[in-house]
């Protein structure tokens, strides 16, 4: 974008000619626990900061590395790398207590202008809300996208409107911290009597495909600062630091990255809280940006430091680094992944982190299942800024033939769609893509590709509105002649559209908002849940598997009576476990643009699901199809 001219503006001070102004806006969302926090505001500049001040409510200045209480509010001002400077603003007048206190929020526009002798370039701004409010309340940590702040470009009577480029949100770290202990290498859980696919292959492949995923969906958007950082561990934790630097940058490129995670070699015993501990250190050492933690598993932690109940009552680990005792009080987002079974992982433990860092927490026992959980957890890992899923399908294809078209509905809020094909290693270049445009039967150019052995991947960049289709073709050069299962996950970068979804008191909710607005009256039926529960508990499984032949532990983590026995489950076992039974409810209105649904009281402790699909066509928003899954554990009653 071109700056405008002021001519009328030519004999002023050059001073004044830099100065430019613009209004804050904080609203008001309506939930007392997820009222806005903090606004975060970095502007770029054209040259060093030098002698920059901020002024605020056109009456008091902040220079550089200032903080200052106006009007009942925490304002700073400080100094960003790369010719930048970050405005925090929190409106702490809106809060009673903590950050859960707020009820007597109200909305706030805060007139603000940048002074000194630079021009503002760009700027980029995220807004954050409670991340956990179920177990911190004490500080913010999770961004959104529905309902967020804003900034409009205005005059003030001393500087002309700002006039700069909207780079969108801020950037990202995010650390993949990857189990490499013993049990890495053996089948995936239920595996048949042909498979030789262990779950090392399947976490790399898996992983591979992750960050790819992720560098196409957000390439050439202005993003080019965000991090990824690779943490094996086993019973010791290891960092990775391919090409010297432990985080890689999305500029220079995330292949790196990608060669970091080919190197994981199966160890030891399992160490989570080494891991995590090591991750965070590495990210407090360089904090460039907003953390999140993505933590894969395939086992129980059986070796320190462990992460156990605090005096509080709620998760703690060894502190490093200068954090917390408790996770909750550390303020990083962290998304934990379960390979394997209910059974065979502790997914109480993993849940509960999940739960009070304000991630998300999900479990895959065979390629597919977790081809699929990655392509959920980086939806969770972008929430707010904003990546959706468009749909989510698996199968297996045989012989070298093509599977039917699916439908793809692409609406007018979708700026980019990444179509991410992935099937099981260790074939190689076993499937190809056939994208159709709306009324064509013609195979589509895509925008950009990316090709890993074991995906393949498509982006369209501004697509037209209308009905597209996909099919996977198998390659004639195949040599396996049986079926190959494949993954394929379709996504959407946002450009209006926004939505959080919930389980938890008994209810499904949905908050969704249009152009940071709630969305109201979405007609009846437009959003709807499948309801999954698991068919059995962990110990009936057990009871009825007594008899069966054990099966030879292979090497790996040190199994106690409990996980030798779970080696005897047969994939029919390991169904009962799986959340499996269904029932389908509507969400109805409960107040502007927050949709919900009573869920009946779970009977059985173990897995639940529940698949959420927002289907609607309306006048505001053309038709909108989205496809999201949120996973919960119950445990027994005490």
């Amino acid at each position: 974008m071109m700056k405008k001219t002021f001519f009328l503006l030519a004999f002023l001070p050059v001073a004044a000619l830099a100065s430019e102004s613009f209004t804050l806006s904080i609203p008001q969302r309506g939930d007392v626990s997820q009222e806005i926090g903090e606004v975060r505001l970095l502007l770029g500049l054209n040259a060093a900061p030098a002698g920059a001040q901020l002024v605020v409510n056109g009456t008091t200045t902040l220079s550089l590395g200032a903080t200052q209480t106006i009007a009942g509010d925490s304002v700073s001002f400080e100094t960003a790398p790369n010719n930048r400077v970050l405005i925090r603003y929190r409106p702490l007048s809106n809060f009673s207590g903590d950050f859960c206190a707020g009820a007597g929020a109200v909305p706030k526009d805060i007139p603000l202008r940048f002074s000194g002798a630079q021009d503002v370039i760009d700027y980029r701004m995220s807004s954050f809300v409670v991340g956990a409010p179920a177990a911190e309340c004490s500080d913010v940590s999770r961004r959104i996208a529905d309902l967020p702040a804003t900034i409009a470009a205005n005059a003030d009577g001393v500087a002309p409107a700002l006039v700069a480029l909207d780079q969108g949100r801020l950037e990202l770290d995010v650390l993949l911290v990857l189990d490499k202990s013993g049990s890495i290498a053996e089948l995936p859980p239920g595996a048949g009597p042909t498979t030789t696919t262990t779950k090392e292959q399947i976490l790399k492949s898996a992983a591979d495909a992750f960050v790819a995923g992720w560098e196409q969906i957000d390439a050439n958007t202005g993003h080019d600062e965000d991090r990824i950082g690779i943490v094996f561990f086993d019973n010791v934790a290891t960092p990775q630091t391919p090409g010297g630097a432990f985080f890689q940058v999305r500029g220079a490129g995330w292949q790196p990255a990608i060669n970091a995670i080919d190197t994981l070699t199966p160890g030891n015993s399992t160490s989570i809280g080494a891991g995590i501990n090591s991750a965070m250190e590495q990210w407090k050492n360089d904090p460039a940006h907003d953390a999140t933690l993505v933590v894969v598993t395939d086992g129980m932690q059986n070796t320190a430091p462990l992460i156990t109940p605090a005096p509080s009552g709620f998760l703690g680990l060894t502190p490093v680094a200068g954090l917390p005792l408790e996770l909750r009080k550390r303020f990083i987002p962290i998304q934990m992944i379960g390979f394997g079974t209910p059974a065979t992982v502790d997914e109480n433990l993993l849940r509960n982190i999940s739960l009070e860092t304000a991630g998300r927490s999900y479990m895959g026992i065979n390629a597919t299942d977790m081809f699929d959980v990655f392509a959920m957890t980086l939806v969770a890992v972008l929430k707010g800024n904003t990546v959706s899923l468009a749909t989510r399908h698996s199968a297996s294809l045989t012989a070298a033939t093509a599977t039917a078209t699916r439908n793809v509905v692409v609406d007018k809020s979708v700026r980019r769609v990444l179509y991410s094909l992935q099937w099981t290693p260790p074939l190689r270049d076993a499937f190809a893509l056939e994208v159709m445009r709306p009324n064509s039967t013609t195979v589509a150019t895509p925008s950009s590709t990316r090709s890993l052995p074991q995906a393949a991947m498509q982006t369209f960049d501004k697509p037209i509105d209308g009905t597209w289709t996909v099919r996977v073709r198998r390659n004639p050069r195949l040599r396996d002649n049986g079926a190959v299962p494949y993954t394929l996950n379709v996504f959407f970068l946002e450009k209006h559209l926004d939505y959080r979804l919930a389980a938890d008191k008994g209810r499904v909710r949905a908050e969704i908002s249009y152009d940071g607005k709630p969305l109201k009256g979405l007609p009846p039926g437009a959003i709807r849940v499948r309801v999954l529960r698991p068919k059995a508990t962990l110990a009936a499984v057990l009871r009825a598997s007594k008899g069966k032949q054990q099966q030879r532990p292979t090497p790996g983590d040190p199994q106690n009576e409990k996980q030798l026995a779970l080696t005897k489950l047969t994939m029919e076992d390991l169904a009962q476990l799986r959340p499996s039974r269904a029932e389908v409810v509507t969400l109805r209105e409960e107040k502007r643009g927050v949709y919900s649904v009573p869920i009946e009281k779970p009977a059985i402790p173990g897995s639940y699901a529940y698949e959420v699909v927002l289907d609607w066509t309306d006048p505001r928003t053309g038709h909108v199809h989205r496809e999201e899954r949120i996973e919960q554990f119950v445990g027994e009653k005490r």
